[in-house]
């Protein structure tokens, strides 16, 4: 649509703001923030949308449709010069609070046909420096903290000045003392001082800690008072409040656990007392300390049990006999369901062959009142799939002739499940740290055409968090026993390849692995910008090969060691994922992603588990390519059989743009992405010829692929829809690798993929 056909011939449509500034010491993405006009949304940036649902919804006589093409709809955003002159004096307060006190902002607007661009120049001039910094108070309680919160000072001799800083400053001092009793403390009382008479472009800085009523201006002006420190008295929790009946849930039952009091008003125990006093790290007669209490809320908060948590404190009166300063807890909880359920369905369509699944899941979330969470799962499905060794398939059930069941238990514990002496000799820090355990046992069977796999699996791990931005995840036990039974033509065609790596992969084996896992995430609430990394290292057989000779484990041909008849896997495994989400503006998002990973299989094995190697295509990955077609290297896969490989390094870029909202709060995004990556294998195999990684050709074998798609964010979940081509095929003839270089577009390129959440 062309959005100036509603604009006025007088009028102009302002289609982008420029800020241009003579330093680098800022960033334009703040100062953009503060134009107090902004063009309209542009889908691709190119396209107004927005304006044409508006101007739609505005014409003719009014009804619901036309209602909501206006709440989805923008007016036209008409250059408004008032606006303009506004935002230069927007910028220039931000520059001076950033210290750049002599700043100049001038706009330039510039207009073709009908459009308008606006400029604003921001001339800064010298900055000014903070000199010296002197912390000071009245208050003789405070003035021992001055040593305190001087050593951990974020202002220092010689950066800019900036204002923002300052605030950074209050917050951390605020902090520092509410973290050592100093309860009723706020960042209203430090007052900052600066005095930029010196002729130097430097700021020397008072910071103030006032006391209470120091700095009040009123007509009752009282004396001051100097800050007190508290303690805890009393500490009261009632696990079954209603905040929608305050007066029926006045408690009626008390019952003390060491310093603690637990209330009830209906005399269901809800959640064990136990439970609740591991997650409070605040006790009687300990300072007041705000560190500890955001702690035990968030501990409330993870224990996944209770839909409203309230945690309030009352001063105890003091008088001749009671002196001291002592603060009363109250913690009100109100317990969310026990149980529910989840059903979900999907249906496929990869490369034809279509097929239709399910799953069912149960889940108790308090199972032994301490918080212990159950869940049993069960997913099902049918797929049309052609035989491998036969171009007829066999219909079985109407044309399904896949079938796929799994059940899967687990049990999480919001702590760590060790032995005593082990847990004991953790260190402290560790034991805070959000702990879970997590068991899981399942069984998977797919009866294929040409094989059926069934896969026992059992494990057990811990999880904790360092901090809000980092966490470990350790899984000191995962045994997968997979059974496979081929079929005689299946089996005869693999006996044809002469592929030892892949008749090891359609093999039974058995895997006890190990992992570690570390999670980096920068994200933080209202912000689309932001790092994401997973590091994962992953071996298997380490234990059983250590036992092998002790035990007298059974050895098979080719000096393979078996457990009961079955040989086991071992390998090495490190992957490393990391994706960059930036924040273009207010609708578009860009995100960047870089997956590699390698498995070195050695030993016992040659070469990785099916299940533990690498593929490329689906969903997740190469989108243009379905799930186990692509690779390994420049190897044409003529032959139909799943391919995998040791080696996967895959990237991908993807502008996500918010299209509309619907049903409230939910929204749909449209992306545009690109995906570029290949699976390879570590040693030469002649019958896979151009699979092999080489140094110096592997980026000569990147497939690529790109697409558009949209996501449907339903806020508990997203629904995502992907169409991709491929646009250069490592796995085609020499000099017909793109493409389209070769021949013209057409509709059965695109291969559709239909997906829970996003893909990175």
């Amino acid at each position: 649509c062309n959005p100036v056909r509603f604009v006025s011939k007088d009028e102009y449509l302002l289609r982008k703001n420029v800020v241009t500034i003579d330093t680098n010491a800022l960033l334009k993405d703040g100062l953009e923030s503060l134009i107090k006009q902004q063009p309209n949304k542009r889908l691709f940036g190119v396209f107004y949308p927005y304006v044409w649902f508006y101007q739609k919804g505005s014409k003719g006589k009014e009804n619901g449709f036309k209602r909501w093409l206006k709440q989805i709809g923008e007016t036209p955003a008409i250059l408004d010069t008032g606006l303009t002159n506004r935002s230069c004096n927007q910028l220039q307060l931000y520059m001076v609070k950033h210290g750049y006190f002599n700043a100049k902002v001038k706009d330039t607007v510039i207009t073709e046909r009908q459009f308008a661009n606006v400029y604003y120049h921001i001339f800064c001039g010298t900055p000014y420096q903070i000199g010296k910094i002197n912390y000071s108070t009245k208050d003789s309680i405070l003035a021992g903290y001055i040593g305190s919160i001087q050593n951990g000072a974020s202002l220092y001799t010689g950066m800019l000045y900036d204002e923002e800083l300052f605030e950074k400053e209050r917050d951390r001092i605020t902090a520092l003392l509410k973290s050592n009793g100093f309860y009723s403390f706020s960042k209203n009382y430090i007052t900052f001082s600066a005095d930029s008479g010196l002729g130097t472009h430097r700021v020397n800085l008072i910071i103030q800690l006032n006391r209470v009523n120091e700095n009040q201006i009123s007509a009752d002006k009282q004396a001051p008072q100097y800050h007190h420190q508290y303690r805890f008295r009393n500490i009261y929790i009632q696990p079954d409040f209603d905040p929608k009946n305050p007066e029926g849930s006045k408690p009626r039952d008390t019952v003390q656990l060491q310093d603690l009091y637990f209330l009830s008003s209906t005399g269901t125990r809800t959640i064990k007392e136990n439970t609740l006093s591991n997650c409070l790290f605040f006790r009687r007669s300990e300072l007041y300390n705000q560190q500890e209490i955001n702690y035990s809320y968030q501990r409330l908060q993870n224990l996944n049990v209770f839909k409203y948590i309230n945690l309030s404190f009352k001063e105890v009166p003091r008088d001749s006999l009671q002196r001291e300063y002592l603060l009363d807890g109250y913690l009100s909880m109100a317990a969310m369901a026990r149980q529910d359920f989840t059903i979900e369905a999907d249906a496929t369509n990869a490369g034809g062959n279509l097929g239709i699944g399910g799953a069912f899941g149960y889940r108790n979330k308090n199972l032994f009142r301490g918080a212990e969470q159950f869940e049993f799962r069960i997913r099902g499905g049918i797929q049309s799939l052609p035989n491998f060794t036969d171009s007829t398939i066999k219909k079985n059930f109407f044309f399904f002739n896949t079938y796929q069941i799994g059940p899967e238990v687990s049990f999480q514990f919001k702590k760590f499940l060790l032995p005593g002496f082990i847990l004991r000799a953790l260190p402290t820090e560790i034991r805070r740290m959000n702990p879970r355990t997590t068991t899981l046992a399942g069984f998977n069977l797919q009866d294929r055409p040409d094989y059926r796999r069934s896969i026992l699996k059992m494990s057990m791990g811990y999880t904790w968090r360092v901090n809000q931005r980092k966490s470990f995840a350790i899984s000191p036990i995962e045994i997968n026993s997979v059974y496979v039974k081929k079929s005689a033509g299946f089996q005869a065609q693999l006996d044809s390849l002469k592929n030892p790596k892949l008749l090891y992969s359609y093999d039974t084996h058995l895997i006890s692995a190990m992992h570690l896992t570390y999670v980096y995430s920068s994200q933080i609430p209202n912000s689309n910008t932001f790092l994401y990394a997973r590091a994962n290292f992953e071996t298997a057989g380490l234990l059983l090969n250590a036992l092998a000779k002790p035990l007298n484990f059974k050895e098979g041909d080719g000096n393979i060691y078996m457990l009961a008849g079955i040989p086991y896997s071992q390998y090495i495994k490190p992957e490393l994922d990391i994706s960059y989400h930036k924040a273009i503006n207010r609708t578009h998002t860009i995100v960047y992603r870089l997956y590699n990973g390698v498995g070195i299989p050695y030993a016992n094995s040659a070469a990785l588990p099916f299940e533990k190697s690498f593929f490329a295509g689906g969903a997740n990955s190469m989108r243009a390519w379905v799930a186990y077609t692509l690779g390994p290297g420049s190897y044409a896969n003529n032959q139909g059989i799943e391919q995998s490989g040791d080696i996967k390094l895959e990237s991908n870029i993807e502008v996500r743009s918010y299209l509309l909202s619907f049903m409230g709060t939910s929204t749909i995004e449209s992306a545009l992405f690109a995906d570029i990556g290949n699976i390879w294998t570590l040693n030469k195999d002649a019958t896979r010829p151009g699979s092999q990684f080489q140094l110096d050709g592997f980026y000569r074998q990147l497939g690529i692929g790109s697409g558009i798609g949209l996501r449907f964010n339903f806020n508990f979940f997203i629904l995502r829809l992907d169409m991709a081509v491929k646009v250069f095929d490592p796995g085609l003839e020499k000099g017909r690798h793109w493409v389209y270089g070769s021949q013209k577009f057409m509709l059965k390129d695109v291969t559709p993929n239909l997906a829970i959440g996003y893909p990175f």
